[in-house]
Order: structure tokens, then C-alpha cells, then sequence
């Protein structure tokens, strides 16, 4: 097996004198729930619910600057586009994070998924989709997958809905650092639910389940929890915490965790 390097993805922040160290763990704490992203980009909360039939865009912005013993620059940014037609939908996401503390990075990921929907008889879809995405600080330099599959609805009424998925998935991933790349068929199913208990409050949950074909032991498994308040008619407020468990990347990677999360809170721009 290739040599591989264990340095811990936070050695700049902890490295230096005492005092550095506790300034710096100080500010981990603060950054921790970005750093630790979830591989896995969940589609599902990111679904809008349209009803006329044409395009549609969201953009999300935001960043800030704090000096103090050390610079820390942040910048998040993302974009979605919608397509409603007849029978066709079309869904583009792309999104970007970097935290930077003195020049260092702490965190340094983005994506860009695009997927079609078909809608075939009710409830019934056909779903194709691909994405690429990258995640420095996990040792992600390169994740390129595609798939192909059906989508269902289980229940809708009264603001409260819930589907069921089932896709096959191809996957490849370059590790940084290391020479080791994987190339997995999976299974990707999930089940997501949604409801409006209020008029400007919406609550959803997606749990993801996508073992690798034919080793059904080696599974990755994720979990999402998303609620947006509505403040004006253009203006939300969200909130989103996400766990991921992975255990394969860890094996050959000591110094990536086998679980990981986020929690992220920010406003909305509808337009």
C-alpha cells in the first residue's frame, strides 16, 4: 500500500506556542461544524416545490472577515436553477465554501450537480442525475458520480409529503495525497419526508442508504435535517444539520473521520 500522509487537517491552527494552540482551539470550536461537511451532498431538502411551469433561480451569498490574533476570511456561495416543464424537469446546483485562517485553509469544497426528472405515470418518476464535487479538508480531490433510477411518491396531503428512491450509482473518487482511487457501483436509495406544521415553517428529513454492489457490508450512510422559516415573501430563514457515516475512506486515510457532520444556518434570497 502506498505511503500515506497522516498530518492531521487542522496542524496549522494547532501548531506554534501554548497560547497559539488555545487561541487556536478556541476558533475550532467556533469552525468545527463547517469543517467536518458531509461527503455526501443531499439532493432532497434542496427540492422546490413549483406549480407554474418555466424556470427558476435561488442564490445564496455570504462571507465576513474577523482580525483579531488571526485573520479569518470566509466565503460561501451557492446557485440553483429550476426547470419546471410539462413532463421534464431539469434541477442545477453548484456551491462553494472556503474559511481561510491567516492564508491557511480550513475549509475548501464545492460541487455542482445537475439532474432530470420524467415524470412517468403517478406517482412515478424516472431520475437521472450527475455531479463533481471536491472537499480538501476530507481528502476529496476529485468525486465524479452518475446514476439512473426511479423515484416514488409514498404520500402527499396537507403539506405533508413523502417519497421513496431507489438508484443505481456509479462512482469514482481520487484521495489526495495518496495514490488511491476507488471505483464503485452502489446502490443509492433514500427516504425523505416534508411538512408544514405552520404556514411559514417547513421541516424535512432525508436519510440516505448506499452500500457498494456487491459488498453490502461496506455501506455509507447519511442523515438530514432541514427547517426554513419564512420571513417576507422573498427572504427565509434556514437551518440544516447533516451526519454522514463512511467508514472505508478512514481505513486508508487515518487522519479523515468515519463520521462526519454540519450544521448551517444562513438567509435565503428567492428571485
Amino acid at each position: 500500500m502506498p505511503s500515506i500522509h497522516r498530518s492531521s487537517p487542522l496542524t496549522l491552527l494547532l501548531g506554534g506556542s501554548p497560547c497559539t494552540r488555545v487561541r487556536a482551539l478556541i476558533l475550532c470550536s467556533f469552525l468545527f461544524p463547517i469543517i467536518v461537511n458531509a461527503q455526501i451532498v443531499n439532493i432532497e431538502d434542496k427540492r422546490k416545490k413549483l406549480d407554474t411551469l418555466g424556470w427558476y433561480g435561488q442564490l445564496d451569498l455570504g462571507g465576513n472577515i474577523n482580525k483579531n490574533t488571526s485573520l479569518v476570511t470566509t466565503l460561501k456561495g451557492s446557485l440553483r436553477l429550476d426547470r419546471l416543464g410539462q413532463r421534464g424537469n431539469v434541477l442545477f446546483l453548484a456551491d462553494y465554501q472556503l474559511v481561510q485562517v491567516s492564508g491557511d485553509n480550513a475549509v475548501n469544497a464545492g460541487f455542482g450537480h445537475f439532474r432530470y426528472g420524467y415524470e412517468l405515470k403517478d406517482p412515478w418518476r424516472w431520475e437521472s442525475f450527475a455531479q463533481v464535487q471536491y472537499n480538501e479538508k476530507l481528502r476529496l480531490n476529485l468525486r465524479f458520480l452518475t446514476g439512473t433510477g426511479i423515484r416514488r411518491r409514498l404520500y402527499k396531503r396537507e403539506g405533508r409529503r413523502a417519497y421513496l428512491g431507489l438508484l443505481y450509482m456509479y462512482e469514482y473518487d481520487e484521495l489526495a495525497g495518496v495514490n488511491i482511487t476507488y471505483r464503485d457501483h452502489r446502490l443509492s436509495s433514500y427516504l425523505t419526508l416534508s411538512a408544514s406544521p405552520l404556514a411559514n415553517l417547513t421541516l424535512a428529513s432525508t436519510t440516505y442508504y448506499q452500500p457498494r454492489l456487491p459488498n453490502f457490508k461496506d455501506t455509507r450512510l447519511s442523515s438530514v435535517l432541514a427547517v426554513q422559516l419564512t420571513i417576507t415573501n422573498r427572504i427565509r430563514f434556514t437551518t440544516q444539520y447533516s451526519l454522514t457515516h463512511d467508514a472505508r475512506v478512514s481505513r486508508d486515510l487515518p487522519d479523515v473521520p468515519n463520521t462526519t457532520y454540519s450544521w448551517v444556518n444562513g438567509l435565503r434570497w428567492i428571485f
